[in-house]
């Protein structure tokens, strides 16, 4: 009988302002933050700062997956940075043979709450319910009135609850595989 251990899992949710990072290993998160991303003369220097960050996490924890959430394909000068960001650290990611995951937004609210329209706060609460209550912390206060939206600093942890919606689905993924084994041995 052969003992497989739970691969480790870069969730990244790309953004052009904020890149939110996390690092998972079954239910287990090893690590989680948010990196404010400047934009410098070029959309590269943007690009630059993202790919360093990334691979210090792969220096770091030596991912197997790396989840990325795919940017949505619409015509703006925005959209076009942050598609190139995503396609960066794809490729990068790739180029170090790691097995990458790209997921619409869509398919990952989804896969973490049942419903493809859920809201970020939805897919942030839960992710705390299905065991990373240590995040509790984080979760954003919903707005006395939806006209008024949330508070920065709760839309900035939103990232990290990007991100591990993200490395959630892959470790599902493997934990089915690993019991299909154990049933087939």
């Amino acid at each position: 009988m052969t003992t497989t251990t739970s691969p480790i899992i870069l969730g990244l949710d790309p953004g052009t302002r904020f890149l939110g990072a996390v690092v998972l290993r079954g239910n287990d998160l090893l690590a989680y933050a948010v990196h404010e991303l400047r934009n410098g003369e070029q959309p590269y220097d943007l690009i630059g700062q993202a790919r360093r960050r990334v691979f210090r996490y792969i220096e770091r924890y030596a991912p197997q997956v790396v989840a990325i959430e795919a940017p949505y394909l619409i015509s703006t000068k925005r959209a076009a940075v942050l598609s190139a960001v995503a396609q960066e650290l794809h490729q990068r990611s790739k180029q170090l043979g790691l097995s990458v995951r790209e997921m619409s937004p869509e398919e990952v609210r989804q896969s973490v709450t049942g419903n493809p329209g859920a809201t970020k706060i939805e897919v942030a609460e839960a992710l705390v319910a299905k065991g990373f209550g240590e995040l509790r912390r984080l979760l954003p206060r919903r707005p006395a009135r939806a006209a008024l939206g949330l508070r920065p600093r709760d839309k900035y942890w939103l990232h990290v609850f990007d991100a591990l919606a993200l490395a959630v689905q892959p470790a599902l993924d493997f934990r089915y595989r690993k019991t299909a084994i154990q049933l087939v041995e």
